[in-house]
């Protein structure tokens, strides 16, 4: 693993998986003592840490979805309700996070939304993250904010579907009934670690690790895909949306 990551896992910035975990104690030469206590927390943190109950006046899991985001390469994103976050303008992060946080107050409101731009850095890297979304086409034309506030919030998808790392496709209605009508989902996919999927709703948040549930949610993100306008297609819809 890189320098960075062994630097923010010393720094308590960042979860370890278990067999990473293994191989730092050997190369740390920790006794076996606490080796069984170090290993025995860290089976206990696990099994909290992927399906937890989250707070609804303050996001709790928002650190650590950003930790797991920020060291993908390829995040494979499909959502029938929103535009994600990492392609959203300020105005329309203001007023989902107000729509779908009604008892957060002015101040969680603010910081919730200035850690969802500071989020966007990861397209800007050097080597940015790769992202590729396929969005219902309701997403869309649902209204919300001022007037023009979704107009800019479809330009900014079209400055992003014309970077070479960016793939934005949208699924017309006239498909009709789609494996993705179960809900939202994000693949995260890594250089040298296994993938993970990530669900989540109002009351909680779940990772998946197995091989067979990550497959399952490759595959269903390439049938969605395939179902959806291409990127050209669906670049020259958005851009006829935001004429109009």
């Amino acid at each position: 693993m890189s320098g960075s990551k062994i630097c923010r896992l010393e720094a308590a910035e960042l979860g370890i998986y278990q067999d990473d975990l293994e191989k730092l104690l050997d190369f740390y030469r920790v006794p076996k003592k606490r080796r069984v206590e170090l290993l025995d927390i860290a089976r206990n943190a696990e099994q909290r840490s992927w399906l937890r109950t989250r707070n609804p006046h303050f996001p709790g899991d928002w650190q650590t979805w950003s930790d797991f985001e920020d060291e993908a390469s390829t995040l494979l994103h499909y959502d029938p309700l929103t535009i994600p976050g990492l392609l959203q303008t300020r105005e329309y992060a203001r007023e989902i996070i107000r729509a779908t946080g009604p008892d957060l107050a002015d101040e969680q409101v603010d910081a919730l939304v200035a850690s969802r731009m500071a989020r966007q850095s990861l397209l800007g890297k050097v080597e940015p993250v790769r992202l590729a979304v396929v969005l219902e086409e309701g997403v869309l034309t649902r209204p919300f904010g001022e007037d023009g506030a979704a107009g800019r919030q479809i330009r900014a998808l079209i400055d992003a579907a014309e970077q070479s790392t960016i793939t934005i496709q949208i699924l017309s209605p006239q498909v009709g009934l789609h494996l993705g009508l179960t809900g939202p989902f994000i693949v995260l996919e890594y250089d040298d670690e296994p993938s993970l999927v990530w669900l989540e709703n109002s009351l909680t948040s779940l990772f998946l690790e197995d091989d067979d549930q990550v497959d399952a949610y490759v595959a269903a993100w390439g049938e969605l895909a395939k179902l959806a306008r291409t990127p050209e297609e669906s670049l020259a819809f958005m851009s006829k949306m935001a004429d109009r």
